[in-house]
């Protein structure tokens, strides 16, 4: 404040004052009180007794000194600053922002009212409002360290990290180690925030070394130094005496990078801190399952589910028996978490998966009709109805099931995958019934190149089936349509290729079927087709070519059932996991 802050002269001020500054605080009250009897009106001892009473913890007593001085100099910004910054240091910031603003209506460039309002506004994460006041404090004094910090701070705030990070490099951070801490730490985040990691972990490292109880700081430095692509082994210790929270917290982000044995020893300490906790127990049991530690995450599991069962632990337990091998107890463990929580979708789609991928085929079907039914919008239950009915040959069943899963997601690459198996075993009656439908969803979706080619596919397998010509002209239209929304759908371009064929423009057909294998090189269909136009077109060699790699690509077919598992398998993995979450449990946020 200096010696004179009103520019008033006054003995009694200076002797106060020079007790003040060696911290004789009572001393200084005394010396106040005794000069203020003989100069009331003087506001230079009101406001040094103010700024007293404060050091004290009268914060009372100071309010009312600091509106004495208002009253004396009611023009100047002092009294407004010192009773704002009281308001902030009480965590008053609504109060302390509005009597900043006032030091500004009496003096518009006063350093300490504009860095006072613009950091209050900060704490009140107004950073817009924020940002005019610090960028002037800064640029009228921009070797103060906290205005530049304030500044730099807001800036990363309203995500402008180059201009944080220009101010940054104009401060000296000060001798203090906790504000140099400061300094470090929001350097890490602007780094952070500018997508440089390693050197975002650089600066939370030396606010680490300077803080080493920081345990924010800490969290930041490990999610930077893996994300950098570091060793979580060059990572320094971690503070000590930390909180089963903090354990959990640590936990959570080396298993969300995958580092699932360095998670394991956080979590394993948090559950001995807290040997009751659910989300705990889950993320140890999918860390132990993700080291290979598959017996030592059953066993948590099972310990959960003694303290509380749910199915959401049911469902994991099936999932880490069937991974065990434990295929009996994995279908158990599945059935409880259907029974404890029939409500939810997933768990029945785990227990017909289950089912379907050791070809149990009637179980299977028995548990997706039910799904079909409880949850009518889930394409992935009509999708796993129909591979059901497909592997027992029910075809007529298994082409109205993907077609249902095809109505309530059009755009699934899975739903069209399943539906693209079936043609070779429909039959005329079946795509009779089938037709209206696809007709109907391609009026609905007419710039859906996965339908299009559905419905064209399906017209062109009943005009082959029923010798009839007539719906190959709308086959064509619909299937260059697809190609044309979907320059790279190999199927589509088989399909037109065959149609071309058919028609006898072997031209064309040759064209068609060399991009489609150029998509899909490993399609026997298409190289046994062209094969068969080269023939047509008298080029023997070409289809010789053809035909050998048709019989090398044929060769490694597996018979109907295989292809039903391959088929099976693949449409179970695409599906969403049910614990293979790291954070957390299937929802995807841990809970306690």
């Amino acid at each position: 404040m200096g010696q004179n802050p009103t520019g008033m002269s006054s003995s009694a001020y200076d002797k106060a004052f020079a007790l003040f500054e060696k911290g004789q605080v009572k001393e200084t009250l005394i010396e106040i009180d005794s000069a203020l009897a003989k100069e009331p009106q003087n506001p230079a001892l009101h406001n040094l007794r103010g700024l007293a009473a404060a050091r004290l913890g009268h914060s009372d007593d100071a309010a009312k000194s600091f509106d004495k001085v208002i009253e004396l100099l009611p023009r100047a910004a002092l009294g407004y600053n010192n009773l704002a910054t009281l308001h902030s240091q009480l965590e008053h910031y609504a109060e302390a922002a509005s009597l900043f603003s006032k030091a500004l209506a009496r003096e518009p460039n006063n350093f300490t009212a504009l860095e006072g309002l613009g950091a209050t506004l900060a704490v009140l994460h107004k950073y817009q409002d924020a940002a005019p006041y610090l960028a002037k404090a800064w640029s009228t004094h921009p070797e103060d360290f906290r205005a530049g910090y304030e500044w730099a701070r807001t800036l990363h705030e309203l995500h402008r990290p180059a201009e944080a990070q220009k101010v940054l490099r104009q401060l000296t951070p000060p001798q203090d180690a906790s504000l140099t801490a400061q300094f470090y730490k929001l350097s890490g985040a602007v780094a952070e925030q500018s997508g440089d990691r390693e050197g975002a972990s650089r600066f939370y490292a030396r606010a680490y070394e300077l803080a080493p109880s920081a345990f924010e700081t800490y969290l930041a430095l490990v999610r930077t130094s893996i994300g950098a692509g570091n060793s979580a082994q060059s990572l320094p210790p971690a503070p000590a005496s930390l909180s089963a929270e903090q354990h959990f917290a640590l936990g959570l982000l080396f298993a969300s990078a995958g580092d699932y044995a360095q998670a394991v020893p956080e979590f394993e300490e948090t559950l001995r801190m807290e040997p009751t906790s659910y989300s705990t127990s889950y993320n140890l049991a999918l860390a132990y399952k993700q080291t290979g530690k598959a017996q030592l995450a059953i066993e948590v599991i099972e310990r959960a589910i003694a303290r509380r069962a749910t199915g959401e632990l049911y469902n994991f337990l099936g999932s880490l028996e069937e991974e065990a091998g434990h295929y009996v107890d994995a279908i158990h463990h599945y059935q409880r978490a259907v029974e404890v929580e029939p409500a939810n979708e997933q768990f029945y789609f785990d227990l017909g998966a289950e089912y379907l991928i050791h070809f149990t085929f009637e179980p299977a079907l028995e548990v997706f009709q039910l799904g079909t039914q409880k949850f009518p919008r889930s394409a992935r239950q009509h999708i796993g109805s129909g591979l059901a009915y497909f592997s027992l040959r029910r075809y007529r069943e298994a082409a109205e099931s993907f077609l249902s899963a095809l109505e309530i997601d059009p755009s699934s690459p899975t739903t069209f995958k399943a539906w693209n198996a079936l043609p070779p075993f429909v039959g005329l009656a079946e795509w009779e019934t089938i037709r209206p439908r696809l007709e109907t969803l391609a009026k609905l979706h007419p710039q859906n190149a996965q339908v299009l080619y559905c419905y064209a596919a399906a017209l062109f397998r009943h005009s082959i089936s029923s010798h009839s010509q007539s719906a190959l002209t709308l086959v064509q239209s619909l299937l260059e349509r697809a190609i044309r929304l979907k320059p790279g759908f190999a199927e589509a371009q088989l399909e037109l290729a065959t149609l071309y064929q058919i028609r006898g423009q072997f031209e064309k057909a040759v064209a068609n079927f060399l991009e489609a294998i150029r998509l899909n090189p490993d399609s026997d269909q298409a190289h046994y087709r062209l094969a068969q136009t080269y023939r047509n077109l008298n080029q023997l060699d070409a289809a010789e070519r053809e035909l050998v790699r048709y019989v090398e690509l044929s060769r490694n077919r597996r018979d109907k059932l295989a292809q039903t598992r391959s088929t099976i398998t693949q449409f179970v993995l695409a599906q969403p996991p049910s614990s293979a979450v790291s954070p957390g449990p299937a929802e995807g946020a841990p809970h306690r």
